[in-house]
């Protein structure tokens, strides 16, 4: 009795590049001085991390869009509100 197995690893080459951008964010946040959950990540996770006290989001585009907020601020530039209302300003 024979047993063949072709172990391939094409999801983990499909993930390599999620992980890589997961870790430069971790990195980040230390740098800035974060700590404990941090809630903009869960963008790349199947269950989003969150606060006891705070509902999880799991809209994938609100995520995105906290995400992109965050590298705003720590990047010193206007949030991004969808409000409308900087148009006719």
């Amino acid at each position: 009795m024979q047993l063949k197995i072709n172990f391939l690893c094409r999801d983990s080459i499909l993930a390599a590049p999620i992980v890589l951008d997961l870790v430069i964010f971790l990195d980040l946040a230390k740098r800035a001085g974060w700590s404990g959950i941090q809630e903009w990540l869960s963008f790349f996770f199947k269950s989003p991390m969150h606060a006891k006290n705070l509902y999880p989001e799991h809209d994938l585009f609100i995520q995105s869009m906290k995400l992109k907020n965050t590298l705003r601020y720590l990047m010193g530039e206007d949030l991004i509100t969808h409000l409308g209302a900087e148009y006719y300003d």
